[in-house]
C-alpha cells in the first residue's frame, strides 16, 4: 500500500540524484531552473511511459519512505505517474503544480523494498509526462 503526502521533509537516508547513474532519465538532464540539488535534474520527455528510474539499495526488507523532489509548472495541472517497485505497480503518485519550474516540492510515499538492490520507476500515465525530478531520498526499511 502506498501512502502519499505532499510538501513534507524527505526521509533521512540515502539520496539518489536524478541526473546521476544509476538513475535513468528518459528525457534530458537540465540545469536551467534554479533551486535543484546536485548538478541538474531530469526533464522527462512529455509522453506517457517516458519514465525515470532509480536503482536503490536497502539494508533490510520492509517498508521504506521515499521523498521525491519535483517541480511542475506545466499548464496541464497535475502529472500522475505509476509507482513501480521491482516490476510491480504499488500505486499512483500525483505531482501537482508547484506554480513555477523553480519551485521545488517533495512528495513522500511509503513502499515495500527487498533487502539489497531495488528498482523504483516513476512511469507517467498521461501525454504531459513527468514533472522535473530532482532526486529520490530513500529512508531505511522497517520490517
Amino acid at each position: 500500500m502506498v501512502k502519499t503526502s505532499a510538501d513534507t521533509p524527505s526521509p533521512a537516508g540515502q539520496r539518489y540524484e536524478a541526473e546521476t547513474a544509476p538513475a535513468q532519465c528518459q528525457g534530458t538532464i537540465d540545469s536551467n531552473q534554479a533551486g535543484y540539488s546536485g548538478t541538474g535534474f531530469c526533464n522527462g520527455t512529455a509522453a506517457a511511459g517516458a519514465y525515470a528510474q532509480f536503482t536503490v539499495n536497502s539494508q533490510a526488507a520492509g517498508t521504506a519512505t521515499l521523498g521525491i523532489r519535483f517541480a511542475n509548472a506545466g499548464s496541464t495541472g497535475a502529472r500522475p505517474a505509476n509507482l513501480i517497485v521491482n516490476g510491480s505497480t504499488v500505486g499512483t503518485v500525483s505531482f501537482e503544480s508547484t506554480g513555477a519550474w523553480t519551485t521545488w516540492s517533495t512528495k513522500t510515499v511509503t513502499v515495500p523494498l527487498d533487502a539489497g538492490s531495488n528498482t523504483i520507476r516513476l512511469d507517467p500515465t498521461t501525454a504531459a509526462g513527468l514533472p522535473n525530478l530532482d532526486y529520490l531520498d530513500v529512508g531505511a526499511a522497517a520490517g
